[in-house]
This record gives structure tokens, sequence and C-alpha cells, in this order.
């Protein structure tokens, strides 16, 4: 029965929300779920799957962006029709398939509108959860957590993305981050994850503050770091 159902394996470290993701996918096959077919609550997801409601959230909005399934404001999460599926794995299919290099330079475009928007669409709840994201960034910095810290670097950005308060942006903004992960954890191996505290930090504060232009400047500088030390391990990928 739905109320029953269990994943077959539980999700796994980095990327976290890609499990998630296959594991929701799991659902709606094992349970042999059909267009208008109603999921689980929020609360029950997460405890099943042994993740935070942030992560289970981060997934369900991927599928509902894919066109996998929908939410449906004060009643839940259900599936959706069996051609946005496949409109969906398409768009999917591109975006794996796609060189790093180019999704940087979308993930450029992206970040630099949220840096012109955001500080004066922000509100102080997401100045606090963009501080808490910081902290943790730094936390895992200083331990050498990795995996960590891109994830916490993630919900940083992601935060940032839903100060904008278009819905369109964050929405590709999460679409395009989980197709950076992988990436992203090879070049926090070789970054001075202090420097892009640093930045964070920069950017943190124009944002509280209401500047743009400085929140721009902060982005590009954080991009143009991030861009070449990824260009430099794909040239020297031994060292």
């Amino acid at each position: 029965m739905l109320e029953d159902w269990r994943p077959a394996a539980m999700p796994v470290r980095r990327p976290l929300v890609d499990q998630v993701i296959a594991s929701l996918n799991q659902l709606v096959e094992d349970e042999d779920l059909h267009s208008g077919d109603k999921l689980p609550s929020e609360a029950q997801l997460a405890a099943r799957l042994g993740v935070g409601r942030s992560t289970l959230r981060e997934a369900i909005r991927v599928l509902s962006h894919s066109g996998r399934l929908e939410t449906r404001q004060g009643s839940g999460t259900y599936v959706s029709s069996s051609a946005s599926r496949e409109s969906v794995a398409s768009l999917d299919e591109r975006l794996a398939n796609a060189h790093v290099v180019e999704v940087f330079e979308v993930r450029r475009a992206l970040e630099v509108l949220i840096a012109q928007t955001a500080p004066t669409r922000r509100s102080g709840d997401h100045v606090a959860r963009m501080r808490e994201a910081l902290r943790q960034c730094r936390e895992h910095a200083s331990t050498g957590d990795v995996a960590a810290f891109v994830a916490a670097d993630s919900r940083f950005h992601q935060v940032a993305a839903e100060a904008t308060g278009n819905v369109v942006l964050v929405e590709l903004y999460a679409v395009l981050r989980r197709y950076l992960e992988n990436a992203s954890v090879a070049i926090a191996d070789l970054v001075e994850l202090q420097r892009a505290n640093d930045l964070h930090e920069v950017l943190l504060e124009a944002i509280a503050d209401s500047d743009p232009s400085a929140a721009v400047a902060a982005t590009r500088q954080h991009l143009d770091d991030t861009v070449s030390l990824f260009e430099a391990a794909r040239r020297h990928p031994g060292d």
C-alpha cells in the first residue's frame, strides 16, 4: 500500500538531492502511480527517506519543474501527466550531457541577475537563512568536509535566488545547480575555501545593505575565481 512504501535503498551522501529524486521516481514506479495520484505528505516522505525537509523540497521542486510531479498549494504533491514526464526526461538528458563550461556560462547570467535583484527584494528571513548557510560553509571549510561545504554553498545561493521573488528564476537556478554539484566538489578540493567564504560574506552584506552594485561585483569575482580553478583543474587533472 502507498502508506507503507519504503525506498529500496535509502538516499546516501552527495549528490543527496539526486538520490532523493531517484527515490521519488522509484515511489511512482513501485506504486504504479498515475497522473493525479497523490504522494504521501512531506513529513512522511522526509521520515521515510531519512532526509531533511529542505532536501526533499528541493527534489520535489526539480521534479515539479521537469513535469514529473506537481504541487498544489494547501493540498500536496501529485503525479503529473505522462506526456510532461517524457518532455522533462529529454531536458534532463540534455543538461546531463552539456559541457560544464556551458552550464557555468548560464550560471553566470543567472547569478548576476540574482545579485542585481535580490538586494532590493530580500526579506529579513532571507538574510538570516543566508547567514546560517554561510556559518555552515565556514564550519565545513574548517573541517575540510568538501561535500558538506558544497551542500551549504548550494543552500546559500539558492536562498539568494529565492530572495529575488522571481519563481521562474528560482526554479531555473535550482535545476542548473544540480548539474554543477559534482564539478563544484572537484573545484572545492582545489580552491582556498576561506576565500570563497570571504566573497560570500561580501555578497551577503551587499544583499543585506540593499546594494546591487556591490552584490554584482562580489558575484562576478566569485565566478571568475571558480571558472579559473575549473579550467586549471581541467588542464592539469592530476595535480
